[in-house]
């Protein structure tokens, strides 16, 4: 008996995989969604430390909005407005520098350090007038406030002559934009 070659029997038949409308929409919507999430956690993610000190996670630049006419009398008024109150452990200070301070030849920068405002006062708009009736006609100043430790605060005032120091101490920080107010008129 001849034997006839056998046809290979034929392949299981695959089964088609088919998705649902919806469920091509919702792998769709977790495929966006997902690493967005990914990508926010990983920018908010601290490491599991906790906030470095000193650190104010909900502030930015500048934590201190400062404004003041350009050109002023003997008086002006400066307006601060809080955005984010000094971390634990600094305050936050409006220097007036002075450049070319001093008599002819003797010119210097000066900074002077006013109305400090300590850790846990709450966010609002400072109004405060300034007398610059001292000030030589035509004299400029810049306006701007920083941020210093404890320590930094110490040295700052133990070199306070009168009312102004000959430099700042090491490492202080801006936290305002600064302006520039020239006594204009007498």
């Amino acid at each position: 008996m001849e034997s006839t070659p056998q046809s290979p029997a034929p392949a299981p038949r695959r089964r088609r995989f088919r998705l649902s409308r919806w469920q091509v929409v919702i792998a769709a919507v977790i495929t966006a969604v997902i690493p967005g999430i990914v990508a926010f956690v990983l920018a908010t993610d601290d490491g599991g430390g906790g906030e470095p000190p000193g650190a104010s996670p909900s502030c930015s630049f500048p934590a201190v909005q400062l404004s003041a006419p350009d050109k002023a009398g003997s008086t002006f008024q400066t307006t601060a407005k809080l955005n984010c109150p000094p971390p634990k452990g600094t305050k936050y200070y409006l220097v007036a520098q002075l450049d070319n301070f001093g008599d002819p030849g003797t010119e210097h920068t000066v900074y002077c350090p006013r109305d400090p405002i300590a850790q846990g006062q709450e966010k609002r708009t400072y109004t405060t007038t300034r007398d610059i009736q001292e000030s030589k006609l035509h004299s400029k100043r810049a306006l701007y406030y920083l941020k210093v430790t404890t320590d930094q605060e110490q040295e700052l005032l133990a070199n306070l002559q009168d009312d102004c120091a000959f430099e700042l101490p090491a490492g202080v920080e801006t936290v305002s934009n600064s302006v520039t107010v020239e006594r204009a008129w007498e």
